[in-house]
């Protein structure tokens, strides 16, 4: 006797029906991960520049943490943060300051003459600003590229030198 496979059309829709319910399950779990990551992706640079910036200078502060290593001056009308180092008997200098919506760095001589477009882009960054808020204390900030503001105090434990330049 010969069996005969009946093959009922409700299983072959059963089959197909929870066949498709899992494609748009795994479809639904891809664009869910891919909203997350451009999430994910968009804070991070975001903070990159913003974080990265304020964390860059509060370290220089830091190193340059002693009895006339650290001013603050007027470069071209923007303040700039100004690092002194002592090397072989001669003093140089080292500018942090915003220009062209990045921050900056230039070191110099002492006495040489120095303008902003001399220096080097370290990285962008929107609005950064150096505020000298006096007794040692620095206010920096900048924002990220959605106007989220992020601050920082900085109190420097030695003394701090007003320059002219």
């Amino acid at each position: 006797m010969k069996k005969k496979n009946h093959t009922h059309v409700t299983d072959v829709l059963f089959t197909l029906s929870l066949f498709c319910l899992f494609t748009a399950c795994a479809f639904l779990v891809i664009l869910i991960g891919i909203q997350v990551y451009k999430t994910t992706v968009s804070d991070l640079e975001d903070n990159y520049s913003s974080k990265t910036a304020l964390s860059y200078v509060t370290e220089k502060l830091r190193q340059h943490d002693f009895a006339g290593g650290v001013s603050v001056t007027s470069l071209e009308g923007e303040t700039a943060l100004v690092l002194a180092d002592d090397a072989e008997g001669e003093t140089y200098l080292t500018y942090i300051y915003p220009y062209e919506n990045a921050l900056f760095e230039l070191s110099a001589k002492e006495g040489a003459a120095v303008s902003r477009d001399m220096g080097q882009e370290i990285l962008q960054v929107q609005d950064f600003s150096i505020t000298d808020k006096g007794n040692g204390f620095f206010e920096l900030s900048a924002s990220d590229t959605h106007e989220k503001n992020l601050t920082f105090l900085f109190h420097l434990r030695s003394e701090v030198r007003q320059s002219d330049t």
